[in-house]
């Protein structure tokens, strides 16, 4: 069996929880291509097994499956989602603008705003959010009520400045944008159904102002996971990667703002789940870190056995790697993960287990 066959089927036993005559009867009937409606075909085939029918989770923990279409989900906000932290304003800001054009609209001229070096300090939250902090000199500003740049004319939204025409200051030209032509495409194809969902979410032209309040910076991140829901139906390397952290960026700002944030963190665990399935990875060293928020993810739903499971699959590349004598660097990138998700688990009946920085 090839080493991409071998890899394919560790996915599936994954999938289908360690029982081998799922995984035979799936590669029996569709080969090596991972398909999600596919594998539910075979679940439904094995009743029962491999808890191909999940148990019921514990009251409050139920996990929603990320919807079909990222723009089925409007948040409704709480007042606090409503204001914009203050600042000082005898403080230097840690952002500056960098003005960049739009490849679906062209429109140009659009605000982006680039955080200055070391001017905020950055830990994580347990699904490794960033979570900002100043460090003295600068006011302290939450990036990620600033960090999407979004167009006015057609709403197209990244964090990640190159997905747009930028300006490089080195051959005094513009740089175009990294989106695939297909991509481009569809995001000009679908502009009417971004501005309904513009309208459905209610948030109006706080969208456009830096810093946003928690509530449109939630909904500057959705813009974004509508570009990467494209990037994924056009097979983009990392798009479900993406999308499972815009989404873990989400639950964060929820919680920031004092709402719920199981919903955002159930749709971060789909796209991530995908991810790993598809093997979605620009980098191998993200393949272990996405495992490690999957494991935190079940564990904050209580799902233990399926958090044990993620982190046994670690365990496993670890041991597949050092056989194959993979590089060093990756070898030290499983064992780095792996190491992590051991430590949380020994440390799960800490009571500040899922403290989140500043809150």
């Amino acid at each position: 069996m090839s080493e991409d066959n071998q890899e394919m089927r560790r996915r599936l036993m994954v999938l289908f929880k360690n029982h081998a005559e799922m995984v035979d009867a799936y590669i029996s009937k569709f080969g090596m291509e991972i398909n999600m409606k596919n594998v539910q075909a075979i679940r439904a085939e094995f009743p029962g097994v491999g808890d191909a029918i999940p148990a019921p989770a514990a009251e409050g923990t139920e996990m929603e499956p990320a919807p079909k279409d990222a723009t089925e989900v409007v948040f409704k906000f709480n007042s606090k989602a409503l204001t914009t932290p203050s600042v000082d304003p005898t403080l230097e800001s840690p952002l500056y603008p960098r003005i960049v054009d739009c490849p679906i609209c062209k429109k140009w001229g659009i605000n982006s705003q680039e955080l200055r070096a070391k001017s905020l300090s950055t830990l994580s939250d347990p699904f490794l959010a960033p979570v900002y902090a100043t460090t003295g000199k600068f006011q302290s500003i939450n990036y990620l009520l600033a960090g999407v740049t979004i167009c006015h004319g057609c709403y197209l939204a990244s964090p990640d400045r190159k997905d747009f025409v930028l300006y490089n200051r080195t051959t005094r030209q513009n740089q175009d944008s990294q989106l695939p032509p297909q991509v481009i495409r569809e995001l000009k194809e679908t502009i009417e159904k971004r501005k309904a969902f513009f309208d459905k979410t209610g948030i109006g032209e706080e969208l456009f102002k830096i810093p946003r309040s928690y509530a449109a910076a939630i909904v500057a991140y959705q813009f974004a996971d509508i570009r990467a829901e494209i990037e994924a139906n056009a097979k983009v390397l990392g798009a479900y990667y993406k999308r499972g952290n815009y989404w873990t960026r989400i639950a964060l700002l929820c919680r920031q703002a004092g709402m719920d944030d199981k919903r955002a963190l159930s749709i971060a665990a789909d796209h991530f789940k995908n991810a790993f399935m598809l093997s979605d990875f620009p980098k191998m060293d993200l393949e272990f870190q996405t495992i490690y928020i999957l494991f935190n993810i079940f564990m904050y739903f209580d799902k233990q056995k399926d958090a044990r499971d993620y982190l046994a699959v670690l365990d496993k590349t670890r041991q597949e790697l050092e056989k194959k004598d993979a590089p060093p660097e990756v070898q030290a990138a499983a064992r780095k993960w792996l190491e992590m998700g051991k430590n949380r688990w020994d440390d799960r009946d800490n009571p500040n287990f899922w403290k989140t920085p500043g809150l």
